[in-house]
């Protein structure tokens, strides 16, 4: 009783199937006879379409030799592959995400070739194996998305879902960025400022060393004193250009971010 009724369905949806493409394209349909070569050709070309895995090229000869000037043994045994095929043939829901909700708007290209321009919901059938699905939101929300997908044998209705960045996430990265705090030109900035004090200071220690040996001593005064006094002056000369480099280019950092 099962196979009878297995048999029933697949003859009905050979014959929805058949009659759509014959009136499209001429291909083989109820009003085509064909002969029992050609049937049994279209066999061995499914069989061998479904040993190499191409579920989908497999099916479009199954439902060939289901013609019904095929013989009847033929067509019965067309039938039963073809409906063992459309339960091993492996189907994906293809949906999309953004801001918490589906979203309709997006076009899906399977390995490259276009299925829709939009999500209806509907399961697709793939052969089994790897595949590539690409995502195109469509419209001011823009954007793509590729995933992978491995189709298994049986699976069915398996949800292949696309997330795009949302409003909310796409308006608040602008901020985050424009909001962080530049940290190189104030490093910069403070390095300068404390080898400018540093140079203020051992400078004006210099200056009341010289003073110094001017009461006391000037000019025969100790060389240790002058070796002293020389070194004083070459530190504060080089903390004050260390400073001023240090300034500088706290500045350009500055003005050159991007940011800015």
């Amino acid at each position: 009783m099962t196979r009878s009724l297995h048999v029933l369905a697949a003859f009905a949806a050979v014959a929805l199937a058949s009659g759509r493409a014959g009136a499209q394209d001429g291909a083989i349909g109820p009003d085509k006879p064909v002969d029992k070569a050609e049937c049994i050709g279209h066999l061995d070309r499914a069989q061998s379409l479904q040993s190499a895995r191409k579920f989908k090229d497999a099916r479009a000869s199954y439902l060939a030799c289901t013609n019904p000037s095929c013989p009847e043994l033929l067509r019965e045994d067309c039938s039963r592959s073809l409906v063992d095929l459309d339960a091993n043939t492996p189907t994906v829901v293809f949906s999309a995400r953004a801001d918490g909700h589906d979203i309709a708007d997006v076009r899906v290209l399977l390995d490259g070739e276009a299925l829709s321009s939009a999500l209806d919901g509907r399961a697709v059938a793939l052969d089994p194996g790897a595949h590539v699905a690409r995502f195109e939101a469509i419209g001011p929300r823009g954007g793509n998305v590729e995933i992978r997908v491995v189709a298994r044998e049986g699976e069915k209705n398996r949800p292949v879902t696309a997330t795009f960045a949302g409003t909310q996430e796409r308006e608040a990265k602008p901020k985050t960025e424009s909001g962080r705090v530049p940290v190189l030109p104030i490093i910069l900035g403070g390095t300068g400022l404390l080898a400018l004090g540093g140079s203020f200071y051992v400078r004006l220690n210099a200056d009341s060393d010289a003073d110094e040996m001017r009461r006391t001593c000037a000019p025969a005064c100790d060389p240790g004193m002058r070796d002293a006094l020389s070194d004083k002056l070459v530190v504060a000369n080089v903390a004050l250009g260390v400073g001023l480099g240090a300034i500088a280019l706290a500045a350009a950092t500055w003005l050159f971010d991007p940011r800015h």
